[in-house]
């Protein structure tokens, strides 16, 4: 009995100690959240962090799959954790088929977010990585417009 009080014990004095030294990303998530904008849902979050690329021709990706509806809007949005040396991008695929990137390689432009109505119901792809292969962390935000 008086084990069990010393470990309670230990475990409430050393516990917000544990969690406070934890990096919490739910800040970059809320901030991410609410630049999706006001008319959206907030439907799921993925937080990724890369290394810095090894080659020029490797650049390393999250990959995630997302079931989406047809007729259905949604909003796909990129923050970078402030440090990130890299810029956070998507690109949303379709059976290996590229349908669209919040990075325009004609232009070189990135996007904060961007907006894809899906054609049809199924699995998609979203890949994604950093700008140049660079190191960095970041959330991606998915929401359905309304």
């Amino acid at each position: 009995m008086k084990c069990r009080f010393v470990i309670l014990s230990c475990a409430l004095i050393f516990l917000p100690i544990v969690l406070m030294s934890q990096p919490s990303s739910d800040a970059l998530v809320s901030s991410c959240v609410l630049a999706a904008g006001e008319n959206t849902t907030y439907l799921k979050d993925f937080r990724v962090q890369l290394p810095k690329a090894a080659s020029a021709t490797a650049s390393p990706v999250y990959k995630a799959n997302m079931y989406l509806m047809k007729n259905m809007k949604y909003r796909f949005s990129v923050c970078d954790a402030p440090g990130s040396k890299g810029e956070l991008v998507i690109t949303i695929f379709d059976q290996g088929k590229e349908l669209i990137s919040s990075f325009n390689k004609g232009t070189g432009k990135k996007f904060g977010s961007i907006d894809f109505i899906c054609n049809k119901t199924g699995l998609y792809t979203l890949w994604y990585g950093f700008s140049n292969g660079e190191q960095g962390s970041g959330v991606g935000v998915v929401s359905m417009i309304k």
